[in-house]
């Protein structure tokens, strides 16, 4: 579905239209995927999913158009009111006339009239783009980080209604928790291997790494969930039933060094740690490999976790992980393993 935003004026003077591409829809799909082909790999594909089909995810492509051809994008991948804003662009030729910034204010007015609470994007620090999203109300994480978040209110305010206990689920991997588990990555919870099978160290946002999950997913069994993989990968997430975030996060897959091993892992807000020795469980049951895992010790609820789900601590690097983007601070690693 397409939403028509009236006219705007660039820099030059020059009247273009401004909509609102919702997806799914089939007949605005193929322009904007040309439009955004540079992205390439999964974010092509992510396109396309988000473009041509129903995936429970909401999906607003903000575009400037002539006619039937955009030529710049913002877009906001939503659920539950937290929502990555990412592919921002414009084409070579219609550079600096306000474009992004044009879209980027549409959108997010668009966002919070909704009643949009968060959004999270990563860039490269101290460049031009980082700055443009400064001026929009974004703030980076932590020194040094590419990471930025926005909120309707303070973090404070959101990060406790959101996480706020209460009931939860155990639910397989899926789109609406593609943006709702970033507020859990992002946040200032803790801990610096946060997901190892998918790549997340230190306080950054799952938005590409749990784009690869969701893409295997779709490569294996016809989309079937992670966990009816053959290669022993699993993912799922523990969800508030009210809020619908992302309170806690566990996966598996083969262990990148070790071809006879799995590597799991799990991560929990720090309100929900007591859940995760049962997500833990969920991933790796009916597991027939050695199974591998690591924790560090700025995050002694996750080693608490891996012993009560009957892993047992191998060992210790000293020194191994910068936990912060800066790389001031070094965490000491445990090794952990659970045998048949």
């Amino acid at each position: 579905m397409i939403r028509e935003w009236g006219e705007t004026a660039l820099k030059s003077g020059e009247r273009v239209r401004m909509s609102c591409v919702e997806g799914p829809d089939v007949r605005w799909a193929p322009r904007i995927e040309r439009m955004l082909g540079h992205k390439g790999g999964k974010w092509n594909w992510q396109n396309a999913e988000v473009l041509r089909r129903e995936t429970g995810l909401q999906a607003r492509f903000a575009i400037l158009r002539r006619g039937a051809r955009p030529f710049a994008n913002v877009m906001i991948a939503e659920a539950a009111g937290v929502g990555l804003l990412g592919h921002v662009w414009t084409d070579e030729a219609d550079r600096r006339q306000g474009a992004s910034s044009i879209l980027l204010s549409a959108a997010m007015a668009d966002f919070r009239q909704r009643g949009g609470q968060a959004l999270i994007l990563g860039t490269d620090f101290d460049t031009p783009p980082y700055y443009l999203y400064e001026r929009f109300g974004f703030k980076g994480i932590e020194p040094k980080s590419g990471y930025m978040t926005w909120h309707a209110e303070t973090p404070e305010a959101f990060e406790s209604r959101f996480f706020a206990e209460g009931k939860a689920d155990i639910e397989p991997l899926d789109w609406p928790h593609w943006p709702v588990s970033a507020p859990l990555f992002t946040g200032d919870f803790g801990g610096g291997v946060r997901c190892a099978p998918a790549g997340l160290f230190g306080r950054i946002s799952s938005e590409g790494p749990l784009l690869s999950l969701l893409r295997d997913r779709a490569a294996n069994e016809g989309g079937e969930p992670l966990s009816a993989a053959k290669n022993g990968e699993a993912a799922f997430a523990l969800v508030q039933r009210e809020t619908r975030a992302v309170v806690a996060f566990a996966a598996s897959g083969p262990h990148p060094l070790w071809p006879d091993a799995a590597l799991v892992d799990v991560y929990a807000h720090p309100a929900w740690w007591s859940h995760a020795p049962a997500l833990l469980r969920k991933v790796f049951q009916g597991a027939k490999r050695p199974l591998a895992a690591y924790s560090d010790a700025d995050c002694p609820a996750k080693a608490g976790a891996l012993a009560a789900a009957g892993f047992a601590r191998e060992g210790r690097l000293a020194k191994w992980l910068a936990i912060d983007a800066a790389k001031t601070r070094w965490a000491d690693i445990d090794v952990w393993t659970r045998r048949k």
